[in-house]
């Protein structure tokens, strides 16, 4: 039996120091790959340091880290898969089947320490917000969760979504109305009209909360998908490491909630480091309690 209690009380005097892998600061980069419609996946490259910096600008005019236009492609390996082939007009049977599950729209921060920052850079350029970890998380980030396209967790996931497809909630309601007009003509032997309110009623009831209820379970795993992330086995060393935080909803901050702005002081982008903390600072009434770094001095040194 589950017994419901309070959470033991924690001391926080004996917790010791977090680990060099866990970062009080989680960061955006601003100059993340695009969205490729036609591949339904990210560009193999980051944005030109131009859009990374105009990202940067709009992100802190708006105040506000928006949701983007990726999404996660969930793939899971099914071992047995049974499909309708429409030219073929039959159904097979496919084996050791990638089935591909779309998420919700994401914002994204990374889980990352300063120290090891500058892998992403390769991917997601050197342009970043850093926000306070404790900001992130009253908003609702939440970290992702990481696993192979083969693993039993996740297949068990794809049978949740392949059983709540069987269940047709259109075809309940239809099915509802049909009775329902049916009912409303029977009569007895002698003519009479038959009571049966009461009994169809119920039943009535309870087939609109099932198509009620197999609605709200669909769109509850399709928000899920939302935080979770496959890969394969040589991906260990990009996608695995990434540390991901996501939110569905878009993250309106304040000033109190940024940590640090990172851009880079050497090279093409010097015009932007000077720009920014030359102009747009104070454009953007930004305190002197944020740091703007370099990111020479941050990372590569």
């Amino acid at each position: 039996m589950l017994k419901m209690g309070r959470l033991p009380e924690v001391d926080r005097g004996s917790v010791e120091q977090p680990p060099g892998t866990v970062s009080r600061i989680l960061w955006h980069f601003t100059g993340g790959p695009g969205w490729n419609k036609v591949k339904n996946r990210q560009e193999s490259r980051p944005k030109p340091a131009s859009e990374a910096y105009e990202a940067l600008l709009s992100i802190l005019t708006s105040k506000e880290l928006r949701l983007g236009q990726y999404r996660e492609v969930v793939k899971v390996l099914v071992p047995k898969l049974r499909r309708y082939n429409a030219k073929k007009r039959q159904t097979e049977e496919l084996t050791n089947t990638i089935v591909e599950l779309l998420s919700s729209p994401v914002c994204c921060l990374a889980d990352i320490p300063v120290a090891h920052l500058s892998y992403q850079a390769k991917r997601y350029g050197r342009l970043a917000i850093g926000f306070h970890r404790d900001a992130a998380v009253r908003h609702g980030f939440n970290p992702v969760f990481y696993t192979l396209h083969d693993t039993k967790v996740l297949r068990s996931v794809y049978q949740g979504f392949a059983q709540l497809r069987q269940v047709n909630a259109q075809s309940l309601r239809e099915a509802e109305r049909n009775i329902d007009s049916q009912v409303e003509d029977l009569t007895c032997k002698h003519g009479h009209p038959v009571d049966t309110d009461s009994g169809w009623y119920d039943a009535r009831g309870e087939l609109s909360d099932i198509g009620d209820a197999v609605g709200e379970a669909q769109t509850s795993l399709t928000e899920f998908l939302a935080f979770v992330k496959t890969f394969d086995q040589h991906e260990f060393s990009t996608v695995y490491c990434e540390r991901e935080w996501r939110s569905t909803k878009p993250f309106p901050f304040t000033t109190n909630d940024v940590a640090m702005i990172v851009l880079p002081k050497i090279g093409s982008e010097t015009s932007n480091f000077n720009l920014f903390v030359g102009e747009e600072t104070g454009r953007l009434n930004f305190p002197r309690s944020i740091p703007v770094v370099p990111w020479e001095d941050l990372v590569e040194h």
